[in-house]
């Protein structure tokens, strides 16, 4: 007969069925990522922590100058006016003025005292050192706090306590009882490392590293936040509340000057707190960090993904399976434990610095904006002079958030093209698959 097609028997069909379906398809190969290239970061001159805490004690103190003029000012420009000055110097509450410097004073204080006490105690240990220095500084500060204090509250009502301590209470709640977070800004840190970056290959140090370095930012936050509320509090609303009750003033300029101290305030510290070469930091941690995306259930979803391990890198774009979920890697590296939220919003801000630079340079031009308009509107003389001064500390905050915008967008520029890619090679990739059986 002529040779033809070999046609196989029912009990062969179905025995070749059975071991296909026995065997499922196998996971190919994953490659190794490739570990993210850093590049020398542009060497930006950066501020002293002696010359910023004397800056921002200047602003402040200038605040709350401008604060007393809008309360107290005077009519010495008309003819028959008891006085020649401009202010009603007599009504302000001197010792009230000399609490407030001091508070703002408190860490240039520190400074000159720790090099003070370093020269007199230089035979002890480093850790010694600092531990005596803070112990004598503070005791020696809570005193005269103290003594401010209760001379201020000797001619006022008991009740005004309070005005003065809600800071303090608000530092307990936040810092709880440790010390330095008083007298200092970027040299402490709640864990007692400071913020450095080491390239690894290890998943497992990544997470701790970036564990350390978001426990870092955060502290940093809150060093921000409680800086500008002092400023702002002790500048523009303690006058407000010790102010005569006869008094006449205009209540709703002195509650929007408070509001321009705070944000001033805000601008100059993030500026130096959350500084370029800090964001060049964190930026290189989440290089190496990455993040995971739940892919959701459906009929269209591939059922052989790799178990997830946490002691590998994973490339970008792979799928894992981890707690009965399918997650995609969205980082070119990914050493991060899906569905770990703290940390995912960790890459998330600091993947891209600019966008929040961004950010904060529209809301200053903004607040530069409306202060323009108030100033074309306005025609008292103290409102102008108190304007026109707010402007000039927020045109130099102005300065340097545009500067490290600029430099973060084009250094960081190439990094985020290669996140926008490697997101739009997923979302082209998230076609609808054949299930497998």
């Amino acid at each position: 007969m002529p040779p033809g097609p070999r046609r196989l028997s029912r009990a062969n069909r179905s025995q070749n069925d059975g071991s296909c379906s026995k065997n499922p398809p196998i996971t190919p190969a994953i490659e190794p990522p490739i570990l993210p290239k850093h590049f020398p970061f542009p060497n930006i001159p950066l501020e002293s922590d002696v010359l910023f805490d004397f800056l921002m004690a200047i602003f402040a103190i200038i605040g709350m100058g401008l604060q007393f003029l809008n309360m107290y000012k005077s009519v010495w420009w008309l003819p028959q006016s008891y006085t020649q000055n401009t202010m009603n110097f007599y009504l302000i509450d001197v010792n009230l003025v000399v609490f407030i410097i001091i508070l703002y004073l408190r860490r240039l204080y520190y400074h000159m005292g720790r090099k003070l006490i370093s020269k007199l105690y230089s035979t002890k240990s480093e850790e010694e050192l600092s531990s005596l220095t803070r112990y004598i500084l503070s005791m020696f500060y809570a005193g005269i706090v103290g003594m401010s204090a209760i001379i201020i509250l000797g001619n006022q009502q008991k009740i005004t306590i309070l005005y003065l301590c809600y800071p303090f209470l608000v530092y307990v709640i936040l810092f709880g009882l440790q010390v330095r977070p008083f007298f200092e800004t970027v040299s402490w840190c709640s864990n007692g490392i400071p913020p450095i970056h080491a390239c690894s290959s290890n998943p497992s140090d990544i997470r701790k590293e970036c564990e350390l370095l978001k426990s870092n930012f955060n502290d940093r936050i809150k060093q921000i936040c409680f800086t500008s509320a002092v400023n702002a509090y002790y500048g523009g609303f303690v006058p407000f509340c010790f102010a005569q009750p006869q008094l006449v003033f205009d209540k709703n300029w002195c509650f929007q000057h408070v509001v321009f101290i705070f944000w001033s305030s805000f601008i100059f510290s993030l500026c130096y707190m959350l500084s370029l070469r800090y964001w060049d930091i964190t930026h290189r941690s989440v290089l190496h960090l990455g993040m995971w995306e739940k892919v959701a259930p459906g009929r269209n979803v591939i059922l052989v993904p790799s178990e997830w391990k946490d002691d590998k890198l994973w490339p970008g774009g792979v799928l894992v399976k981890y707690e009965k979920s399918t997650w995609r890697a969205m980082g070119d590296c990914n050493s991060n434990k899906p569905g770990d939220k703290s940390l995912n919003r960790y890459y998330k801000l600091c993947i891209r610095p600019s966008h929040l630079l961004l950010l904060v340079l529209i809301l200053h031009s903004l607040m530069i904006l409306y202060q323009m308009i108030v100033l074309i509107k306005t025609s008292a003389w103290y409102k102008i002079i108190s304007v026109v001064i707010m402007l000039l500390f927020n045109y130099y905050g102005m300065y340097k958030v545009l500067r490290d915008f600029l430099v973060s967008y084009s250094f960081y520029k190439p990094s985020e093209d290669s996140v926008r890619r490697r997101e739009r090679h997923i979302q082209l990739n998230k076609t609808p698959h054949r299930k497998f059986i």
